[in-house]
């Protein structure tokens, strides 16, 4: 039986030994077993060190400027 999303990968002697399973269609039925088994299950798309460097950025861009000792009052 074939399952979209899943992928049994073989072995040179044909035996199972890899299955790529999609996991923005079955990351959520999985989350639950690879909590279980200690895998990060975070489904972001995008390399952990990029992230870091957006929430620096952001939080660095984010700080209050005293606007007064620029003669403007809000």
């Amino acid at each position: 039986m074939q399952t979209t999303g899943i992928k049994i990968e073989r072995d040179d002697n044909g035996i199972a030994r890899y299955a790529r399973i999609d996991l923005r269609k079955y990351g959520k039925v999985l989350a639950p077993f690879f909590k279980k088994i200690g895998i990060d299950t975070e489904l972001s798309p995008y390399n952990p060190e990029f992230v870091a460097k957006i929430k620096k950025a952001e939080s660095q861009a984010s700080k209050k400027i005293d606007l007064t000792k620029y003669g403007i009052s809000i």
